[in-house]
């Protein structure tokens, strides 16, 4: 008999309910798994995703998105401390993740004493998706590409300058509108280089990145950003910079700008993060260039990431 898994898909959009629903479909090919997304409908266990959002008494395993980092936003962990130290079994987009809850929550002797498990297991898409879209004709040959909703952390102005710094006399495609807290990119970038596209939709960003020969992804803290899996599924080199998890997705498949450091209190102080030097990524940028590796993708399969997350859900509705 199939295990009715709840998982909730009426609240959080943008990477979490992208991801989300990815792994829906990959899951609903499974026999022995039942998706419920009704909360309505009968269920064993469910998957939740950032915190639980429903009240029920069936075990759940949590996907931990993060948790708030900045301290004028630390309210925001108050409910996903609770969720975390209740769920079965947490999954954490990728080791950094981990690493910032248990520096900011405080999490570690909590979960040992509540007896909580954990995994980490990296995002995930649909390679046969991304094969069955072509490359954009509209696109020139040897560019950069970068997507994001481009608040400041995105640091959208430190990629434009440093691209134009480099001075490469390639292009640089930016996908994406202006997200909460963050104003749209000044037309003034705009130039024979550079191409600001505003939002676009999933095939036609697939098209512009499949296109493209790199991409660049400076945000300051990401745990595992979808944008940079659909890149590297197109077999794009990343330059990235260093905290969060980007620099485990891209592992011998791009290169790591080093120029951010992990504050030593529990919380940052709210501080401009938009602000690399225009230098240090022109270098970057240079050295991507120079980086002769085969992109491999199939660890971000999301058959292989479901798969995981299928043996987690047996193993602890079984236990």
């Amino acid at each position: 008999m199939a295990i009715r898994v709840f998982i909730q898909t009426e609240k959080f959009d943008g990477g979490p309910a992208i991801f989300r629903s990815r792994l829906i479909s990959a899951l609903k090919k499974y026999d022995d798994i039942k998706i419920v997304t009704n909360i309505q409908d009968k269920f064993d266990i469910e998957l939740a995703f950032i915190r639980k959002v429903f009240n029920h008494n069936k075990p759940y395993i949590l996907r931990v998105d993060g948790c708030y980092y900045e301290k004028q936003r630390a309210r925001g962990n108050i409910s996903l401390e609770d969720a975390i130290l209740k769920a079965k079994h947490l999954i954490f987009q990728s080791y950094f993740s981990l690493k910032l809850c248990k520096h900011v929550l405080s999490i570690d002797n909590k979960i040992i004493k509540e007896g909580v498990d954990y995994s980490v297991i990296y995002n995930g898409i649909d390679l046969d998706y991304i094969n069955r879209i072509d490359p954009s004709k509209k696109v020139k040959d040897g560019s950069f590409v970068c997507c994001a909703g481009w608040r400041p952390n995105k640091r959208p102005i430190s990629t434009i300058r440093g691209f134009m710094e480099a001075d490469i006399k390639r292009h640089l495609y930016m996908i994406g509108g202006a997200g909460l807290g963050g104003g749209k990119i000044d037309r003034k970038y705009n130039s024979k280089y550079v191409h600001i596209l505003g939002e676009k939709g999933s095939k036609e960003t697939i098209s512009i990145m499949k296109a493209c020969d790199y991409q660049i992804h400076l945000c300051h803290i990401d745990s595992c950003p979808n944008s940079v899996i659909e890149g590297i599924s197109c077999g794009l080199k990343v330059l990235c910079s260093n905290l969060g998890g980007t620099r485990e997705l891209i592992e011998g498949r791009g290169v790591v700008l080093e120029v951010d450091k992990m504050w030593k209190k529990k919380y940052l102080n709210a501080t401009d993060l938009d602000n690399i030097s225009a230098l240090k990524v022109a270098e970057g940028i240079r050295k991507i260039m120079d980086l002769k590796v085969g992109i491999d993708a199939s660890d971000l399969n999301i058959k292989n990431v479901a798969k995981k997350y299928r043996k987690i859900i047996k193993r602890i509705f079984g236990g």
